[in-house]
């Protein structure tokens, strides 16, 4: 069911690829991921259950990695264009301008609105419009295709190393 609602997704995405404040709306590719961002993403979606590509869709859409944290209009602030009553409960004290502390309250955040269960629904509870949950679920889709391999390589735990025999001479 996940991947048939993917794949619509990213058909009806793309009339909405300028919607938030993210970067890659002008029909082009979404924005690529910061390796540094990844790494946050990946860590996190392993702590947290939530897909990394979802954390990095909605990254891209609200900010563009970033690159636009202008408050919006309807006052929502930093990385994650949080509205401010939802950084305090989700924020945890953190900086809603740095990365670090607002991918893992972007998964808080998801985790309260059942993400585990229905992800178009958490979608649409981050931001009240279908048209934001199609496009994201496209850009999760484009993220898991262009990035997964990377994202999995950095998931891997390093293995550990392996005992060295000395052999007294």
């Amino acid at each position: 069911v996940m991947l048939v609602v993917v794949i619509v997704a990213m058909f009806v995405a793309a009339p909405f690829a300028a919607f938030g404040g993210g970067d890659g709306g002008d029909g082009s590719d979404p924005p690529p991921v910061p390796l540094a961002h990844l790494a946050v993403m990946v860590k996190e979606g392993h702590d947290s259950g939530v897909p990394w590509s979802l954390l990095a869709a909605i990254d891209s859409v609200e900010s563009g990695f970033g690159a636009n944290m202008a408050t919006s209009w309807a006052g929502a602030i930093g990385y994650g264009q949080f509205m401010p009553p939802s950084w305090a409960a989700f924020g945890e004290g953190g900086d809603p301008y740095d990365y670090r502390d607002v991918i893992p309250a972007m998964a808080r955040y998801l985790l309260a609105a059942d993400v585990q269960r229905d992800v178009p629904g958490a979608v649409y509870a981050y931001n009240h419009s279908w048209e934001y949950v199609a496009l994201v679920l496209g850009r999760m889709a484009y993220y898991e295709a262009t990035f997964g391999e990377l994202a999995a390589a950095l998931g891997t735990e390093p293995a550990a190393p392996s005992p060295t025999l000395v052999v007294p001479s």
